[in-house]
């Protein structure tokens, strides 16, 4: 899932990446519902502040959502391997919130693990900052009350499952237009923010969409 503007490598990025490649990777194993597959995020060391916040989102907040937010997806996870290796970074060179990796493409992490298991295991990557920073609608613009520091705590959860789903859809559906899946992803980003925001103080977060077509 990527912004609409040309890609741009920056320096500072190809320096990141450089440094990732030298530092050791930890893993944290999440169980996101009964009915999602078995993540395995994989994150740079010290960065577990930033998994504990993806596990929550996915572990906590996702499975708590309203049944008619998540029913979309249901075709998703049922499509999808028993494990999907998340690998994390703080952003990718080409700019990209996040990518499916195609069979063949995986990490060797991920193929290793496919070797040990004897069965498919699926493969994604989140840019946590990017999507940090992502700004599908304008927040000054939204009626939300007085959240204060907490609003772009909430804008994280939402924006992390919304591109979590996103390339969990393009990977369960190889062919999957990214039309549909981009309006299906919004559609639950504005959902999800409704629901929290609601939850939190009370307030209106925008119009919610009628619900899209499943995949």
């Amino acid at each position: 899932m990527g912004p609409v503007h040309k890609p741009r490598v920056r320096p500072r990025g190809v320096l990141e990446a450089w440094l990732e490649r030298l530092r050791r990777r930890e893993q944290r194993l999440v169980r996101a519902s009964a009915e999602a597959p078995l993540l395995l995020l994989s994150y740079p060391r010290g960065g577990r502040a930033v998994a504990e916040e993806i596990e929550t989102a996915c572990a906590r907040t996702f499975p708590r959502l309203n049944p008619e937010i998540r029913v979309p997806y249901e075709g998703v996870f049922e499509r999808l391997p028993t494990l999907v290796v998340v690998l994390l970074r703080p952003r990718n060179l080409c700019d990209c919130l996040g990518h499916h990796h195609p069979r063949g493409t995986e990490s060797r992490l991920t193929r290793r693990l496919a070797a040990d298991l004897g069965s498919p295991v699926g493969e994604i990557d989140l840019a946590y900052e990017a999507i940090r920073r992502w700004e599908p609608q304008p927040l000054a613009a939204m009626a939300v009350g007085d959240l204060g520091s907490r609003l772009p705590d909430l804008h994280f959860q939402a924006a992390l499952l919304a591109v979590w789903l996103h390339e969990l859809e393009h990977l369960a559906f190889a062919r999957s237009a990214e039309h549909e899946t981009r309006t299906r992803s919004n559609w639950f980003y504005t959902c999800a923010m409704a629901q929290l925001v609601a939850e939190e103080s009370g307030a209106a977060y925008g119009m919610a969409a009628s619900l899209p077509p499943r995949p």
